[in-house]
Order: C-alpha cells, then sequence, then structure tokens
C-alpha cells in the first residue's frame, strides 16, 4: 500500500498529527492519484468528505449537548448539520485541489506515485490534521452558542438583555477584550457586528440578563470578525458564514455551479447572489456523495449512519448476523455501509472499492466500510471446532486487514489471541483490527498492536 512509504522521508510528528489513520489517508491519496488529470474540479473524494462530515457533526452534537437547551428545535438541528455537509464539500475541494496541483511536474508528466504522495502530505497534514482540530474546537463553540442563542430568543421578554462574558482561556487574546462585560439588547445592531466566537478557538460567551444597558464599545479592524466567522450561527443556522475562503466569491467561480442554460440566461439578468446553503447544485453533489447507491435505513442524533446497498444478498446465512455488527458501530457514531458484491470490471466496483485498486485487496469486495474503510465478517459452518477461529481470521484477512469474526459459541480471549498472534508474524500479513461478535454484541479485540480483553 501507497502507506508504506508515504511517510519515509517525513518526520513521525507529521503523520502523527493526523486526524484520520495512516491508512485511510493512503487509500484517499491514491484514489486522487488514480483518477489523475481526468477529474474534474468538482469530482470530490467520497470517503474524505464523509470522514470530515463526521467530524463537524460530532463537534456540532458536542456544542449543541454541552448548551443543554431544552426542546432544540429539529429544523435548526437539521440545519446546522446540513452547513456542514456544504462546508465539508468545500473543505474536500480545496484540499483536493491544492494536491491536484502538484500532479505534474515541470514538464507537465504525472509524477510517480510516492513522490506526489510526499509532496502532497503537509496538505493533508494540515487540512486533516492541526488545522482540522482548530475547526473542530471552533465548531463546538458556535454550535454551543447557536443552541444559546435560540434560547435567548425565548427568554427576550424576561431577559432582554445579553452580557459579554470575558474568555475562559488561560491566554486570553487582546482583539476581545474591549467587549467584555458589555450589555447590550438582544436586538441590537451591535450584535450582528460582533460577537463571541467569532475568532477562531475564541472562548469567550455569552449569557442573557436584565442588567442595565453598557455603552456600545468603539472598536477598530483588529477586533473584527474573521472570514467564515462574521455570522450568527444562531440566526443563520449555519457553523461556518459564507466568507470563508473555502466558499467561491461567486457562483460563476464556483466548481459546483454548472447551470443549464436557462439557468445561465437567468443569473445574467437577475445578478444572482452567492447562497451556497440552498444551492442546488452543491446540494446534488452532496447527495451523491452521501448515497453512491446506497439507502439511508437509519440515522442516529450522534451523527452515526447505516446505509445499505440496494444489491447486497439478504439471503445470505450471515446476512442478519453483519447487519447487527454495522447497526451497533452505526450506533457509536460511525458511518456504516453494507457493501455488495461486485464484478471487480464493472464501473459500480470501481465506485464503492476503488480505493481498493491498486492494493492488495484490489478485486476483492469486503462486507461493509466504516467511515470509508473497509472491514469482512466471517461467520463459521457448522459444526463448531476451534480450528474453525484461525479459518475465519485467515479467510477474512485475505478480503481485508480489518476482521470481525463469529464467536458465538464462546472461545477464551487467550485462545483467540494466539489465533491473531499466530498471523500477525506470517510474511505479507497485514492484521490491523480483529473485532469479536459473540450473543450479538460486536467489541473490538485488536488494534494497532494492542490487545483489549473482556
Amino acid at each position: 500500500m501507497v502507506v508504506n512509504n508515504l511517510y519515509q522521508a517525513k518526520a513521525d510528528d507529521v503523520a502523527a498529527s493526523m486526524e484520520f489513520s495512516d491508512d485511510f489517508i493512503a487509500q484517499v491519496l491514491h484514489d486522487i492519484y488514480r483518477r489523475g488529470k481526468t477529474q474534474s474540479h468538482a469530482d470530490l473524494s467520497p470517503e474524505l468528505f464523509r470522514a470530515i462530515l463526521r467530524r463537524f457533526n460530532e463537534a456540532t452534537t458536542q456544542g449543541m449537548a454541552a448548551a443543554d437547551v431544552p426542546d432544540l428545535d429539529d429544523d435548526f438541528r437539521q440545519a446546522l448539520r446540513h452547513s456542514n455537509e456544504v462546508f465539508s464539500a468545500f473543505k474536500v475541494h480545496r484540499m483536493q485541489s491544492d494536491m491536484a496541483r502538484l500532479l505534474t511536474d515541470s514538464n507537465g508528466d504525472l509524477k510517480p506515485l510516492n513522490q506526489w504522495a510526499n509532496d502532497v502530505l503537509p496538505i493533508a497534514s494540515h487540512q486533516c490534521g492541526a488545522w482540522l482540530r482548530t475547526e473542530y474546537d471552533t465548531a463546538v463553540i458556535r454550535a454551543h452558542q447557536a443552541a444559546d442563542w435560540q434560547q435567548f430568543l425565548r427568554e427576550a421578554d424576561v431577559l432582554p438583555n445579553l452580557k459579554w462574558m470575558p474568555s475562559t482561556s488561560p491566554n486570553p487574546g487582546a482583539d476581545h477584550q474591549l467587549f467584555w462585560n458589555t450589555v447590550r439588547p438582544i436586538n441590537d445592531p451591535f450584535w450582528n457586528e460582533h460577537r463571541p466566537g467569532d475568532r477562531w478557538n475564541c472562548k469567550c460567551s455569552l449569557t442573557s440578563t436584565d442588567e442595565p444597558c453598557t455603552a456600545t464599545p468603539s472598536s477598530d479592524k483588529a477586533s473584527n470578525p474573521q472570514p467564515g466567522l462574521d455570522s450568527n450561527p444562531g440566526t443563520d443556522g449555519a457553523v461556518f458564514a459564507q466568507s470563508h475562503p473555502y466558499f467561491p466569491k461567486s457562483c460563476a467561480s464556483c466548481s459546483f455551479y454548472k447551470p443549464g442554460f436557462k439557468d445561465t440566461l437567468r443569473s445574467v439578468f437577475t445578478n444572482r447572489a452567492k447562497d451556497c446553503y440552498n444551492c442546488p447544485y452543491i446540494n446534488a453533489c452532496i447527495s451523491r456523495m452521501s448515497s453512491d447507491g446506497f439507502k439511508l435505513e437509519h440515522n442516529f442524533k450522534n451523527g452515526g449512519k447505516l446505509y445499505v446497498h440496494p444489491d447486497i444478498d439478504k439471503d445470505k446465512a450471515d446476512y442478519k448476523d453483519m447487519k447487527r455488527i454495522c447497526l451497533q458501530l452505526a450506533k457509536m457514531g460511525h458511518e456504516v455501509r453494507m457493501t455488495p458484491r461486485l464484478h471487480c470490471k464493472s464501473e459500480e466496483y470501481k465506485q464503492i472499492y476503488g480505493s481498493l485498486i491498486g492494493t492488495k485487496y484490489e478485486n476483492k469486495c469486503p462486507d461493509f466500510s466504516v467511515d470509508g474503510v473497509f472491514y469482512e465478517y466471517e461467520g463459521f459452518v457448522k459444526p463448531w471446532n476451534k480450528k474453525k477461529v484461525g479459518h475465519m481470521l485467515s479467510h477474512g484477512l485475505q478480503q481485508s486487514s480489518r476482521v470481525v469474526i463469529n464467536n458465538t459459541k464462546g472461545c477464551s480471549d487467550r485462545f483467540i489471541r494466539k489465533a491473531v498472534m499466530a498471523r500477525i508474524h506470517l510474511p505479507g500479513q497485514e492484521v490491523n483490527e480483529v473485532w469479536i461478535y459473540e450473543k450479538g454484541n460486536v467489541r473490538l479485540f485488536y488494534k494497532d498492536r494492542k490487545f483489549y480483553y473482556n
């Protein structure tokens, strides 16, 4: 796999800064490289989009939960989640565009894969590491403040004013200190110009109050909101503003905007205003990346989702067990997709299993994916005996380096550990994860050279 060479020329701390696993980043880079110069600017990696989206959905869920606002409107929650979809699409677009520009050398020739992977690793490290963490933390804060604002509106008849509370940061910046303890009415224009959360990682907050108003503080350019944070998520229903650099300056410069002739004429005569969060073109792109022919069967508040492909063989003896496993993983907050058996030369195979092309698992059809990474489930044919643990592991590892085995008969953890250890040391064998399914429940048993016992 690419990952074996990806980080050789880079310091370990660069790879360690990633929010996602090395294997996942390697799969994404391999897929981008495979499509090469033929990919369009709007041709996003569905796996990367879904992984990024899941992080932002986790952030908004955490922020709203921390706000502890009772009966928060479901439409408002959905608006925040949709804004995450749009923001994630533009973030992935920026990341892929920056990477695609480095595909060729000074002569216009396609670079060797390993050279290109080395060149784009700093981009991946920034967008999927330190900066993603900053965006995540800020999304938590702004989702919290959005929920708070909804509560402020409810209480406005009793507590008509808002007070800017000092930052809880141990080292607060000076840009917001002039606003601390300012009290203004909730409908004051001041809150349209300045608010806690309009700077990255801002730790200031608002509280509703009936205290008397204070004078409006004067401000300068240094205290202006930063791009992408100059909106009120409590009224807009969007975590980030459309002024963020990921977003296009206009519809005409947007890679997703592909109007028909009539739409083009209409935009000319009406001077079409940018409205990315309500754009049918970006929504269509998101819909394609979210489905890929899969049907959404379960959607959980923590961001977890279970998709099932319509061509999956539901008559298989182990289908019900596999679905229980996938449902439990979705309940944990993961995006899980139950995948079908497909001919390796088909276009649909390339669409669903494209990240496996060029790896040792090319032409394989693992049973399901979790956040874009493939897993294989292995049951057993009766009668049961302990040797079948080894058979399940060996067969499963031919399909994926991540397997779930059926241990309903209750083989000891010690025995399964020996079976895993025996395969870890086989030449060329990859064993990244082993999960155990027993008595209707799934649990992690082995990951990253560490065993987890009951």
